[in-house]
């Protein structure tokens, strides 16, 4: 007699490695746009103050050290500059320091005292300093103070100063009587910076025209009263009173004959503008020794620009300095500028604007110039950049690999020209892997986030859910921009500071307190305060369907190099709905054994010897962790903590085992 029989259930292995050679580690990074079971293996659902290292294996970050003299007061800005001392570039660190309540400018070189400016050196208390060196000379920009720089040579600060508008010049005319034609002469006052408002004309009657006069005895002679803090002053003259035209500049004394040899300038006309105290910038920018600015108080849709290498720092329209408005009367503001290029590849200033709801625009400035009677005039001409790629957050632009890098408030874009695209740049959003996390930005705090690049990654200092920066996200280029985050560090400024006798290059923060470096020499503590690391993925499954439950059996942690206390712990989805831990393991370094069982004697050189002597220090190259579970489960997640200091590891795998249970899925 036939007797059915029910079929034996087939069950399928499980055996999952992660961050194996083969998978070239967790070679996906940080991710928190997938979750749970929709993510990959290779890549981490946290990497809480850890990094990426050798072929993309998890480890604690780098650990912050105090870096030199520590600040004399709150620093509200940071950077560098080289300084040429018999021929040799030397680096050194500028800051300006709030001391008993005035802002100072201070330098350093190596790391050692800070040291004030002399000259007036005073700037408001609390508005951020950006800093921009050209001419020998370092420019202090903060939005409130005027223009102004700290002079290299002298160490000293150098304020502009408004010039007083001169007085009414005298014109008297020698051999020229009549009243036949009548000339109108005004007097303008310059500095190293721009030009004062012209004088009150005073006129003079003459019987001949301009160019009838005779050198020695047909002339006019124009004098004025000097005018403090002036360098030189421009003599204007016209026959229709306010279109004066230029017509000489006179360094030395307070005269002018005009015996009409000297031709007028038809496109200097008698300025109604005083640009002697320079605009008040916000931020500044070097591009092949002109300096560019943007965040004027005043004309916040102006890019200034000044007269380049032979007019450093004169924003003046009469040295081939001046402004040209940026989308004017439109919905954004220019506040950052760089040198980049367009998209057929030539040299451009480029400047990201910010708009409404994080929808800014990017424009493109190329001068060109043209030549009439013998005076050369520089015209920019601005044109959009094609898709919306403005910027929150001028300080957090940066460039790297013929690209650059924003955060736009809404999300993180790159600007860089793509293969099969011609004639146009290209930008695309970078952030996609981390859109929640960019969710949780502070837009009305963005202006204080700052960017760095080093070693192929940038780094952004960030204000997430805060008012002030409080965590770094790092992008890391040389792994296929994936993101490495986030790292719990309050860094308001970053700065790479370079030893001029060693060549070190230190990897600087300021905290609102200390000056700091990234260091391996400790590890896992900042100031010698432990911070808590976490290295976790969540989403474990066996099948594709993610609804399969598995007999799960252990959980297997290959760890290299670990040190100090390491915690380790499996949770996961039961098939009751609950998410419990599973198991936990923890690792302390106790014993004391360096590479492959090679003792380290205190003497400081390795021996082989049946004394073994004193040992100085500890390290196990390896070990593994298993974490025993035997749990019916739909989904398993792992976590690897530190909260101590002292802890380091290299999460080489991490190898999952059981069996998939046919037929049998979560819910039933």
């Amino acid at each position: 007699m036939f007797a059915p029989q029910a079929s034996q259930r087939k069950r399928k292995q499980i055996a999952i490695t992660q961050g194996s050679p083969k998978q070239q580690g967790f070679r996906k990074g940080y991710m928190s746009f997938t979750t749970d079971s929709r993510m990959s293996f290779d890549a981490l659902a946290d990497m809480t103050n850890a990094t990426l290292d050798q072929d993309n294996l998890p480890r604690p970050r780098p650990s912050l050290a105090l870096h030199g003299q520590q600040p004399l007061g709150t620093m509200l800005g940071v950077s560098t500059f080289v300084k040429i001392v018999s021929g040799h570039p030397e680096k050194w660190d500028i800051s300006v320091q709030v001391i008993a309540g005035v802002g100072k400018v201070h330098v350093r070189k190596d790391g050692d005292t800070w040291v004030a400016a002399t000259g007036t050196n005073a700037y408001d208390d609390e508005a951020i300093v950006n800093f921009c060196q050209s001419g020998n000379r370092v420019y202090v920009s903060n939005g409130v103070n005027n223009m102004s720089y700290y002079d290299i040579t002298t160490g000293a600060t150098v304020e502009y100063t408004t010039l007083a508008t001169p007085s009414t010049p005298t014109a008297t005319g020698t051999g020229l009587t009549g009243t036949t034609y009548t000339y109108y002469y005004r007097v303008s006052a310059n500095n190293t910076v721009g030009e004062s408002i012209a004088s009150i004309a005073d006129t003079e009657s003459v019987l001949l025209t301009r160019d009838q006069w005779v050198s020695g005895t047909k002339y006019v002679t124009v004098t004025w009263s000097s005018v403090v803090g002036a360098t030189s002053y421009n003599i204007y003259v016209g026959t229709v009173a306010g279109s004066e035209k230029y017509l000489a500049t006179i360094s030395n004394g307070l005269s002018f004959i005009d015996d009409g040899t000297l031709a007028e300038n038809a496109f200097k006309i008698a300025p109604a503008g005083n640009s002697t105290a320079g605009p008040k910038l916000t931020y500044m920018w070097n591009k092949d020794g002109q300096l560019l600015g943007v965040g004027d108080t005043s004309n916040p849709d102006y890019l200034w620009y000044d007269g380049g290498a032979t007019a450093v720092g004169d924003f003046s329209p009469f040295n081939n300095g001046g402004y040209v408005g940026i989308n004017s009367g439109g919905d954004t503001v220019p506040v950052a500028v760089r040198t980049f290029r367009t998209g057929k590849g030539d040299p451009a200033i480029t400047v990201l604007s910010s708009g409404v709801a994080a929808s800014g625009k990017m424009h493109h400035v190329v001068f060109t110039t043209t030549t009439f009677d013998n005076n050369v005039i520089n015209i920019p001409n601005v044109q959009e950049a094609n898709g919306q790629g403005g910027t929150v957050a001028p300080r957090a632009v940066v460039e790297a690999n013929n690209s650059i890098w924003y955060p736009t408030g809404q999300d993180f874009k790159s600007t860089g020209t793509s293969a099969n695209i011609q004639n146009i740049l290209s930008t695309n959003s970078i952030s996609n892997d981390i859109l929640p996390d960019v969710q949780r930005l502070s837009l009305a705090s963005m202006n204080m986030a700052c960017g760095l690049v080093y070693e192929n990654k940038i780094y952004w200092s960030l204000p997430v859910s805060s008012t002030e920066n409080n965590q770094i996200w790092v992008k890391d280029l040389s792994r296929r921009g994936i993101w490495i985050m986030p790292w719990i560090i309050s860094a308001k400024f970053m700065w790479l500071s370079e030893d001029n006798t060693t060549g070190e290059i230190s990897f600087c923060i300021y905290n609102g307190t200390n000056i700091l470096k990234f260091t391996r020499s400790v590890m896992t503590q900042d100031n010698g305060v432990a911070f808590n690391t976490r290295v976790a993925h969540e989403g474990l499954v066996w099948s594709d369907n993610g609804m399969s439950m598995g007999a799960i059996q252990e959980q297997r942690f290959k760890l290299l190099q670990p040190t100090g206390q390491i915690n380790i712990r499996s949770f996961g989805l039961d098939e009751d709905g609950a998410v419990n831990t599973l198991s936990t393991n923890s690792f302390t370094q106790v014993t004391s054994f360096t590479a492959w069982n090679a003792y380290e004697f205190s003497d400081g050189y390795i021996e082989y010897s049946a004394d073994v002597g004193e040992i100085n220090y500890t390290s196990t190259a390896v070990t593994v962790m298993t974490n025993e579970i035997d749990e019916t489960l739909n989904q398993l997640g792992w976590e690897i903590l530190t909260d101590t200091i002292d802890c380091d590891y290299f999460l080489s795998t991490v190898f999952t085992t059981g069996v998939e249970i046919p037929r049998s899925y979560y819910g039933d």
